[in-house]
């Protein structure tokens, strides 16, 4: 009908980034861990080499695949079917295998790293200094070792780790594993010196004085808040950061036989499930966010309730009750809302909705903050707000010469792995420091044909496989000690929850100059993500005009006139829609002239170093 209005489908013309971007499990990573490939290795049966995958861009692989906060799950596509590929504890799997915890001597997974290393050697460059052990300075640590750095970690702690032996409940996390997977890095002959804090007798102008051309602050958020309520200085209330360092060496405090927790995060239920292996009576957790909206994983609220953690969702705390001194109660009311129609926390509470949770201690848990009191006023190191340095977050640099800080301390709370991946790009900023250069990071792409169409094939029923979370203790009976809750995949497990992975480094390619339009691609395709649709109906970017221009020879004004004369020259576009492709490659055997093929994209970056005038 003249003058109707067309469907327009927006497309774009692939690139390196568009292909890239198809792997969103890898995209989504902070280190850029090639999660796919490390579980499609898992698929195969080829273990090593899943491992290898893994430990190359992370230092901490082991322990990633116990604790991490796995943001691949979060992207994987296969989400859009049913529910994501259990990536976290697949790695887990094959570092049981490989992994530090697998073999005698540590230092035997240094071979997988794939960073950058000195030609002269181990130690043969300047010295620099890393004050705090937790995963963001260790990283660092890391990677500047491999570059030659002798390089110092300075720990106020008994112990190295930071928040990976502080923060993370024993029954989480092995500190066994934790010490190992340090000790991987010792081997590289970082020095870590612990009961050693900056600030009393050792100062930042002490630590340049004894040689050390880069300092690193990695000190991490050890500090909890508390709240701006009436009670908090009553006998009985706790600060959860405290209470979890405390409970983690060993030496917890005295709590009574009702314990509230407020907040609704991991760090909220780490306190809580660490509350209930201590033997209270009851535990509950009162929370600003309703059950679906809560912040912590889904597992531990899961398994949180398998221990009898009483959830109180939806209510905000107003003021802690007590009496002689001591906690009595929390008072809460009904949380409408937390966030406003600008996504901005603002929480709005109903009015005489008031109500009282009895109890005897309190935990607050609702935020962290760094402890930077031994930054000197001669340190020339600024604050972008009270407590809060001022840092350049491309690349770490504060507004100290030499002085970089990382980490929590320099963005907030986050992911483990995001310390992990801060630690390593402020180990390369202070590379470029030290040298006097700058990288240019190039990104490649290559494709590679897989086997022919014919001999292509998915796993079966691969799309019918369901995820399967790893097994657990009983509930019961780990209520009563602090060993691992998760018991992990045995092979076959392994196996079958790796063979859901849809594949998304392979991608349809199709030339043509080849296509004969006979439509038995679309036909065949099983989740319809494949449409021939009239060249007039598409549009994009400068990139697919120009394509189309030069493939056709007619300006892109021309051709969105819509003439029918210039329609029936262009013809027929076909065009994909990437995020239903489950990868079965039925397209392409179904081609009778190879316009389809199925090649494997590979992602690698090179580094290019500048001198910097």
């Amino acid at each position: 009908m003249r003058g109707a209005l067309k469907e327009r489908y927006r497309v774009v013309v692939p690139d390196v980034d568009y292909f890239a971007g198809m792997v969103k499990c890898r995209t989504s990573c902070p280190v850029g861990t090639d999660s796919g490939a490390y579980v499609q290795a898992i698929a195969e049966g080829d273990y090593e080499r899943a491992y290898a995958i893994a430990r190359a861009p992370n230092p901490f692989a082991s322990i990633c695949g116990r604790v991490c906060g796995h943001p691949c799950e979060a992207a994987c596509r296969r989400s859009d079917i049913d529910e994501a590929v259990s990536i976290r504890a697949l790695k887990r799997f094959v570092t049981e295998r490989f992994g530090v915890e697998a073999i005698i001597d540590p230092s035997g997974v240094l071979k997988f790293s794939n960073v950058r290393r000195s030609k002269a050697g181990l130690g043969t460059r300047e010295k620099v200094a890393i004050i705090g052990a937790g995963p963001a300075g260790l990283s660092a640590a890391h990677d500047l070792a491999l570059l030659g750095y002798k390089v110092t970690v300075f720990e106020s702690e008994p112990e190295p780790g930071g928040m990976m032996i502080q923060g993370i409940p024993h029954y989480r996390l092995s500190r066994k594993l934790v010490k190992t997977e340090i000790a991987s890095i010792e081997a590289l002959g970082v020095e870590i010196k612990c009961n050693t804090p900056v600030g009393k007798n050792l100062s930042i102008k002490d630590l340049k004085d004894r040689g050390y051309k880069a300092i690193l602050i990695a000190v991490g958020l050890q500090l909890g808040r508390s709240l701006p309520i009436e009670g908090t200085n009553l006998e009985g209330v706790l600060i959860g950061m405290d209470f979890i360092r405390a409970a983690n060496y060993g030496r917890p405090p005295k709590i009574g036989p009702r314990v509230l927790v407020i907040g609704g995060g991991n760090v909220a239920y780490d306190a809580s499930r660490s509350a209930v292996r201590l033997g209270v009576k009851e535990v509950h957790m009162a929370c600003l966010e309703t059950r679906n909206i809560m912040p912590a994983d889904p597992v531990e609220i899961m398994e949180g309730e398998e221990e009898g953690i009483i959830l109180h969702d939806g209510r905000g705390p107003k003021r802690i009750v007590g009496k002689d001194g001591k906690v009595t109660g929390l008072e809460t009311t009904k949380c409408l809302s937390v966030f406003d129609e600008n996504k901005r926390f603002n929480p709005q509470f109903a009015p005489n909705s008031e109500s009282i949770i009895e109890c005897d201690t309190v935990i607050i848990t609702i935020g962290q903050a760094a402890d930077i009191s031994f930054i000197e006023e001669g340190d020339g190191l600024e604050m972008s707000r009270p407590g809060v340095l001022k840092v350049n977050l491309d690349n770490y640099k504060t507004s100290a010469p030499g002085i970089f800080a990382t980490g929590d301390v320099a963005y907030g709370p986050k992911l483990l792995i995001t310390a992990v991946a801060a630690g390593q790009k402020s180990a390369r900023s202070i590379d470029e420091y030290l040298r006097g250069v700058s990288f240019n990071i190039k990104r490649k792409g290559i494709m590679h044909p897989v086997a022919g169409p014919k001999e292509y094939s998915m796993f079966r029923d691969y799309d019918l496989l369901r995820r399967k979370e790893p097994a657990a203790t009983d509930a019961h009976e780990r209520k009563y000690d602090i060993s691992l809750v998760e018991i992990g995949y045995g092979e076959e497990e392994a196996s079958a929850q790796a063979r859901r992975c849809l594949k998304c480094h392979i991608n349809t390619i199709f030339d043509g100059d080849l296509c004969i339009l006979c439509g038995g691609c679309v036909d065949v395709c099983p989740t319809f993500c494949l449409k021939m649709v009239p060249i007039t109906e598409v549009e994009g970017d400068d990139d697919l005009k120009k394509v189309v221009e030069a493939r056709y020879k007619i300006s892109w004004e021309d051709l969105m006139r819509g003439d029918s004369t210039l329609v029936a020259q262009m013809g027929t576009a076909m065009i994909k829609d990437e995020d239903r492709c489950i990868r079965c490659g039925h397209c392409a055997k179904r081609c009778p002239t190879d316009a389809v093929t199925l090649e494997v994209f590979e992602y690698i970056e090179e580094i290019e170093e500048v001198p910097v005038k």
